[in-house]
């Protein structure tokens, strides 16, 4: 009887265990074919419990997760450059897919060994399943690629530009930009370790020249080279370009892809054109001639100055070829008309003022009328200008043309070299006098002398008495002067300015003398009238003073 007790108790013993076991082992068969499509027990994803959680209930917290982390920020750094962003617009999300599969299995394991033993801890205490998040580089890259930042620095290439001492240089110096695929790289990383906000440092990537030092040098000592000195031509006149012109003349340029000395044109042409203002040919003088009462205008030669446009390329092939050679710069015409406008806008259109007076033939004096009548004939006088027959005929010399004819000197009638040119002077005086022009400077004879108006007529000699006219009118005055053996006259050309007329005349003794006054009036296009007056002074007679004494006879 006790030993049927003891063996029952015994075979108790060894079949309550086993029992156990089957009963735990049914129940992990049950629970885990009843958990095959859902999250086992005391699982939870970023604090929130999903035990017996589907895949739709897993991927509504996973949602929520998504739309909390979606705004935190993302900070993408380089040296010169910060890019702040959000997770979703960078292009991070959670990664639904690796996370649910990962919730749906973190009770399961490989093999029943290891699934019993992961279900039987998921009993007793709580699993974690990381939240993931996973890097989509389309919109990163194009975030990166588009921001106006990118481009930290641009690479500078190498040049220069010559003073007169020397060249300004700018060395060569790399760029930077951030390169997406190094930011891709830099926040992938960041995001396979584990959640958001994120931030990132990331090493600029350089951008290179095209040029180097090396390539610099050589390009400075071809400069050198080109500064060198130069010798020209303008307008048959040779001028001197010192290489400190030249070198500011100097750029760099990259020519086929090599960085080469290159003259800058517009600099080489206003340099040129300063150091040659005063090469340039004169302006053409328009000339007025007369040819039987018709007036004629002779156009000059068009002048020419320095220079033409495109003196650069001429310069720098002679400076390349070390200024070995004398270069003719082409010239421009400063006058397209040759002086058709000057003359148009002189004015000298018709017959303003003359006069006549006449002489017997043949004499000495005559040749001397003649001579200083060819040397005055088409002057003009400009608007505002003076005109000194003195001044402009000089000395009268034999060597010039003139003899010896009759002049009165100290009330005496004398012979010298230019005598009887006051029959010119005379006759000048009277046209400028009709023609409304100021008379300056002028003297009558000391003795009347009856071929000429009385009290209206001049002397001239040298360096005095002189006959000085001034066009005080807006249009310019041309002097013609024509003669026949027996008279000469004097024709005022111009546009008619002033009526003119010889209002009166008195007289009145100084002493023995006689003072003559002639008033004239002239009245302007707006009626404004200038009245003024000349004065002659006639001696009682030859050898005579005004105190009727005699006067030392030059020729004693």
């Amino acid at each position: 009887m006790g030993r049927k007790v003891l063996r029952y108790l015994g075979r108790l013993l060894v079949a309550a265990p086993l029992a156990v076991v089957l009963v735990v082992a049914i129940a992990f068969g049950i629970d885990s074919w009843m958990h095959r499509d859902r999250v086992g027990h005391n699982v939870s994803i970023a604090g929130f419990a999903i035990a017996d959680a589907n895949a739709a209930d897993v991927a509504r917290v996973l949602r929520a997760e998504d739309a909390a982390a979606a705004a935190l920020p993302v900070v993408i750094r380089t040296e010169g450059l910060v890019i702040e962003t959000t997770v979703t617009d960078a292009g991070i999300s959670v990664d639904a897919e690796a996370v649910t599969e990962e919730a749906l299995a973190a009770t399961a394991g490989d093999g029943v060994i290891d699934g019993f033993r992961r279900w039987w801890e998921s009993l007793r205490g709580n699993t974690e399943v990381p939240l993931r998040f996973e890097l989509d580089p389309a919109p990163l890259k194009r975030l990166v690629e588009e921001h106006p930042g990118r481009v930290i620095s641009h690479p500078r290439e190498p040049e220069f530009s010559g003073d007169g001492a020397g060249f300004e240089v700018v060395e060569p110096r790399q760029g930077h930009y951030l390169d997406a695929a190094d930011v891709i790289e830099a926040l992938g990383a960041a995001v396979a370790a584990g959640p958001p906000p994120y931030t990132v440092d990331v090493a600029a990537t350089p951008i290179p020249t095209r040029l180097t030092s090396d390539d610099l040098a050589g390009a400075l000592a071809a400069a050198d080279a080109l500064a060198s000195r130069l010798t020209v031509s303008v307008n048959d006149r040779t001028g001197i370009i010192g290489p400190e012109s030249v070198r500011r003349w100097i750029d760099s340029a990259v020519v086929d892809g090599r960085l080469v000395p290159v003259f800058e044109p517009d600099r080489v042409q206003k340099s040129v054109e300063n150091l040659f203002a005063d090469y340039a040919a004169p302006l053409p003088e328009p000339t007025f001639t007369v040819d039987e009462g018709e007036l004629h205008v002779d156009l000059g030669i068009p002048a020419r100055r320095c220079c033409a446009a495109g003196v650069g390329p001429i310069l720098y092939a002679a400076a390349a070829n070390g200024g070995t050679q004398a270069v003719e710069l082409p010239t421009v015409r400063v006058e397209d008309d040759g002086g058709r406008a000057r003359a148009d806008n002189w004015g000298i259109t018709e017959l303003v003022g003359s006069f006549t007076t006449r002489h017997a033939c043949c004499a000495a004096r005559v040749a001397n009328i003649h001579r200083i009548a060819d040397l005055v004939r088409g002057q003009v006088i400009e608007p505002g200008e003076t005109f000194s027959v003195n001044d402009f005929v000089g000395r009268r010399t034999r060597d010039r043309g003139f003899v010896a004819a009759g002049v009165i000197q100290s009330g005496h009638f004398t012979d010298q070299v230019g005598g009887g040119i006051s029959q010119f002077a005379t006759t000048t005086f009277n046209a400028a006098f009709f023609a409304g022009l100021d008379i300056d400077e002028y003297q009558s004879h000391s003795i009347y002398i009856s071929r000429y108006p009385y009290g209206r007529e001049a002397t001239l000699s040298f360096p005095l008495p002189d006959l000085e006219l001034t066009n005080n009118t807006p249009f310019a005055a041309m002097l013609w002067p024509t003669y026949t053996g027996t008279s000469i006259t004097m024709d005022v050309w111009s546009t008619k300015h002033f009526e003119v007329e010889q209002t009166r005349q008195t007289s009145f003794k100084i002493g023995r003398c006689t003072r003559v006054n002639t008033y004239r009036s002239r009245t302007a296009p707006d009626g404004t009238v200038i009245d003024d007056m000349y004065f002659a002074t006639y001696r009682p007679g030859e050898g005579l003073d005004c105190a009727g004494n005699p006067t030392p006879d030059p020729e004693r």
